[in-house]
């Protein structure tokens, strides 16, 4: 660009220096480069760009916000449209010491990946927006599990029994000894890792959960 410029200026002023050698008395304006000057103009477009776009940050700038129930909000409303487009959403229980608590809606709330939801997910984008002010992020439910019985699991287990009878399986609770829980399942593997996920996760007491045909 800079060498089409000089080109065009030194033409330019050649030209001039011909029609004045030929016509003395006659004064001609001096020629500027077009190109010369749509190229400097370029530069400070391109520098103006620069200044509007440094100054304009984004959701996942350096940036980092007051850990508030109302700054928690607006953070999670940038994960909401995925949360949204699987049927949940997420809802600020509180904001207190440091310890975050959030409730999964939906079907976020019943799905066996919760857990992977609120770790891969939400948790990263909070802790990326307030660093070590984020002590802890608890998941809570409408309602707390008193007691780890059969017919509890059982019931829990009731989300997991449409998707799993469409692949023609089932799945029941057999016993709960301590905290092993014995479960009869058929069905395809991958559901099977979700319905363990889905006890351990809602009943706390379960810590190992074995599943027999």
């Amino acid at each position: 660009m800079a060498s089409i410029a000089a080109t065009t200026s030194f033409a330019l002023s050649h030209k001039t220096q011909f029609l004045s050698s030929k016509f003395p008395d006659t004064k001609f304006p001096k020629f500027h480069s077009f190109v010369s000057l749509n190229f400097r103009q370029l530069k400070q477009n391109h520098r103006k760009f620069n200044v509007v776009k440094a100054s304009a940050p984004g959701l996942y700038s350096a940036d980092q916000f007051e850990l508030t129930s109302e700054n928690v909000d607006k953070v999670l409303d940038n994960v909401r449209p995925y949360l949204i487009s699987d049927g949940g959403d997420v809802d600020v229980v509180s904001v207190e010491n440091g310890v975050v608590s959030l409730k999964l809606r939906g079907a976020c709330e019943s799905c066996p990946s919760s857990t992977t939801t609120m770790k891969m997910g939400i948790e990263r984008v909070l802790k990326e927006k307030f660093g070590d002010a984020i002590k802890d992020i608890c998941q809570v439910y409408d309602e707390q599990i008193s007691e780890t019985t059969v017919e509890a699991v059982n019931g829990h287990l009731d989300i997991l029994r449409p998707a799993i009878k469409n692949y023609g399986g089932s799945v029941e609770v057999l016993s709960i000894v301590g905290g092993n829980c014995t479960v009869k399942y058929n069905g395809p593997e991958s559901i099977g890792s979700g319905i363990k996920a889905a006890i351990k996760e809602r009943f706390p007491d379960i810590v190992n959960v074995e599943l027999t045909n």
